[in-house]
């Protein structure tokens, strides 16, 4: 009995050490990130008490009117937000790095005008398709997510090494609605009328409706399911609905 009490008392005077020497290390959930380093420990520069982080109290450091602007590359999308509150995508005690304290965001707090401006704050990828494209990024993608994007190159064709993603081989003058073979391959409009229709093959001007790779057999393959009326299966087994 005596053991307990004592351990307890032990206890109980730890506790109150804590709460009179160092009460921020019982309601301090983590580090803050690098850029908050001169004010750990003074939890009022953007708390305010029993209410939590104060939206006046961030923009009193970070003036909106100046968010961005010292970057390299000037992002200002923070001055055309219809809702200015921080908290809704910025947290903090989440360690050193600052990438941590930034939520997903939310592409609907923007100006309707700018959200269709992602150049404004993202870098194009560099991969060969996205830098030979010259189309708006909405025609494929949607704010909410970039992946997946809402066109899917291979339901029309698949890239290869013979067929690399370099879209002004196909797609002439950055017209993206429209594309052709001929640029490359040895034939002529001619030669292909002629060698279609001693197939029996009367709808050969658009080339992807059968030539999906450079596969010949799967060329044909689609052509015998569309002469038969049926859609274009694809490898995964299911139907194209775009046959």
């Amino acid at each position: 009995m005596k053991v307990r009490l004592l351990a307890l008392t032990l206890l109980f005077a730890a506790g109150l050490a804590i709460v009179l020497w160092a009460p921020d290390a019982l309601v301090n959930p983590g580090a803050l990130i690098k850029g908050h380093d001169k004010i750990a420990g003074d939890c009022f520069k953007c708390h305010t008490p029993l209410l939590g982080p104060s939206n006046g109290k961030c923009v009193a450091c970070h003036k909106v009117t100046e968010i961005g602007l010292k970057k390299a590359k000037k992002v200002r999308f923070h001055q055309l937000l219809t809702e200015q509150r921080c908290t809704g995508c910025h947290t903090d005690h989440v360690g050193k790095a600052a990438a941590k304290a930034t939520r997903t965001f939310d592409h609907g707090l923007l100006e309707p005008a700018w959200r269709t401006s992602c150049h404004e704050c993202h870098a194009k990828p560099a991969d060969t398709l996205h830098k030979n494209v010259a189309v708006r990024c909405q025609s494929c993608h949607v704010p909410d997510k970039w992946r997946p994007a809402t066109f899917d190159h291979r339901r029309y064709f698949r890239f290869d090494r013979d067929h690399p993603d370099d879209c002004g081989s196909c797609h002439l003058g950055d017209r993206y609605d429209r594309y052709t073979c001929y640029d490359c391959h040895e034939h002529s409009e001619a030669d292909v009328r002629e060698e279609h229709l001693e197939e029996g093959i009367r709808d050969f001007r658009n080339c992807s409706e059968c030539h999906r790779s450079a596969d010949e057999d799967e060329a044909e393959r689609i052509w015998r399911r569309k002469r038969r009326g049926l859609p274009y299966l694809r490898r995964d087994g299911e139907d194209d609905d775009d046959d």
